[in-house]
């Protein structure tokens, strides 16, 4: 073979290689496009024979030629649509015959009545209404000559009203908590809750629905949101997470479309004051992470990105979940397949220990999840992946071996940041709709309503009638002087948890 034979060897073996990595990122889009939300393990010829030496008979059975037909019939539940109404008020239709159709058709005598019976039950909606209260002060003089003679006035007393909410402002308490439930709940951006106002009779602009949510929160909600965060920093196992976020006016010069970001971090599931924290921040810095965590000793879960590492201060632990994640994205590679079943066989052992004590779960996880996690980096060891997106799966795991083995340390800890991921995603659904924040202020803004809102829901409350208990008593308490008054505001405090509650289970 001539030297310019083995050149245009090379290049056609570049050009072959450069040609599958394409396809192979054309595969990845067109699934992360069009293929299913969900990550579904497909079940393949040989797959669950990885660990057919020590697990149970899920993985030691043998494949069969014939394919079975499996019909799997699921019982009605009985009595669940009577539960689901049972706190309904409820208006009761009586029909009856009228009095020419009492007749007996016999001896056309009036027929006595029989019985009734519930034929059916339905479920109406009566719009929302607007109202105002109008506080009225009554002032009081006293008609004895009680008075210093040299006095001309005499002794007078005014009730006083409660402060409200914004000053000049005629907005209340349940309207402001209603505006933050529905665009921090249920998504609705500013302009279309504009025409929605508008259809209460209330003609109302979105600049002032913006002004209403920055100022009120920043006065009322940001205390209780600050006393989060104090107590967040005192748990022993947190979990991080960010997305980005668009501020089109920036203190720091930037673009509007460089990338700012909503940081959370929350407590554990199990944790009896469970809390959900919520930072806007321009930047994706590791000086946030210190900033937000200044203090904090602990575990703290996250993914792989490099801004919650170098900080000594707090353990990092891995998440297993990124890890099936990158290797679930590899198309068409079917050594891939391995990985995810690897990951899928400590998410089932999770499943099994999930109701034991942390001792417990700690001693079983070195029991039975350690050799899983071994096996699975020895097996990286036995090929080499050269380029592509098993590569990327394959370096992530290996980079985050030590943080994803941290995951033994402790029984409080979880195999995955799921749990963090899913409170990121009311940021998301929101930052679809209302695209960005107008100011700093205004992310500012979102960060602490979010906080509220999610810190509600998690400790069992209403959202809505949380904003509207703190708004009806916040501005006459004067907590700036004796801010130990707010723990009975905290959302896991005895009185929130008597008031607040929904009337339904809808955030069990």
């Amino acid at each position: 073979m001539t030297e310019l034979e083995k050149q245009q060897a090379i290049i056609i073996q570049e050009q072959a290689e450069q040609i599958r990595l394409l396809k192979e990122q054309v595969e990845y889009m067109m699934k992360k496009l069009f293929g299913p939300s969900r990550q579904k393990t497909p079940v393949g010829e040989g797959q669950l024979s990885l660990f057919a030496d020590y697990t149970d008979s899920l993985f030691n059975r043998e494949d069969e030629e014939e394919e079975e037909e499996i019909v799997v019939r699921r019982k009605k539940r009985q009595g669940h649509k009577q539960k689901m109404l049972e706190g309904l008020p409820a208006e009761e239709i009586h029909i009856e015959l009228t009095e020419e159709e009492r007749k007996c058709d016999n001896c056309h005598e009036e027929m006595d009545p029989m019985g009734k019976k519930i034929v059916r039950e339905e479920v109406h909606y009566v719009p929302a209404r607007l109202y105002k209260k109008v506080y009225i002060i009554y002032s009081y003089e006293c008609k004895n000559n009680c008075h210093d003679p040299f006095d001309e006035v005499k002794p007078i007393k005014t009730a006083s009203a409660p402060n409200p909410i914004i000053q000049r402002s005629f907005a209340g308490s349940t309207l402001l908590a209603w505006l933050m439930y529905m665009k921090f709940v249920l998504a609705l951006p500013l302009y279309r809750q504009e025409n929605e106002w508008k259809r209460y009779g209330l003609a109302i602009s979105r600049r002032t629905l913006a002004n209403w949510i920055i100022i009120s929160s920043e006065d009322w909600l940001s205390p209780i949101y600050d006393r989060l965060h104090q107590e967040l920093i005192t748990k022993d196992v947190l979990h991080g997470d960010e997305t980005p976020y668009q501020i089109l006016i920036r203190s720091d010069g930037k673009s509007p479309e460089s990338k700012a970001h909503m940081w959370n971090f929350r407590t554990t599931h199990q944790d009896p004051k469970p809390i959900v924290w919520y930072h806007a921040d321009l930047t994706r810095s590791q000086a946030v992470v210190e900033e937000i965590l200044k203090n904090y000793v602990g575990y703290l879960q996250a993914d792989g990105y490099i801004a919650y590492k170098g900080n000594n201060d707090f353990i990092l632990v891995g998440c297993w979940q990124h890890v099936r994640s990158k290797f679930f994205d590899v198309p068409g590679n079917g050594i891939a397949k391995d990985g995810v079943a690897y990951c899928d066989k400590m998410f089932e052992i999770e499943r099994d220990l999930k109701d034991l004590s942390p001792e417990d779960r700690y001693k079983a996880r070195l029991r039975r999840l350690k050799p899983v996690m071994e096996e699975f980096y020895e097996w990286l060891g036995s090929f080499h992946a050269n380029k592509g997106k098993l590569r990327t799966a394959v370096m992530y795991a290996l980079n985050q071996k030590e943080f994803l083995l941290n995951v033994l340390l402790d029984g409080r800890i979880q195999i995955s940041n799921n749990i963090c991921e899913q409170k990121i995603k009311p940021v998301v659904i929101g930052r679809k709709n209302y695209l960005f924040s107008a100011s700093e202020a205004g992310a500012r803004a979102n960060a602490i309503v979010y906080t509220t809102v999610e810190s509600a829901k998690e400790n069992g409350l209403d959202p809505f009638k949380y904003l509207a208990y703190l708004f009806e008593n916040l501005p006459n308490l004067d907590f700036r002087r004796y801010p130990e008054l707010l723990e009975d505001f905290l959302p896991w405090s005895d009185q929130v948890q008597l008031h607040c509650k929904p009337d339904f289970d809808t955030y069990q």
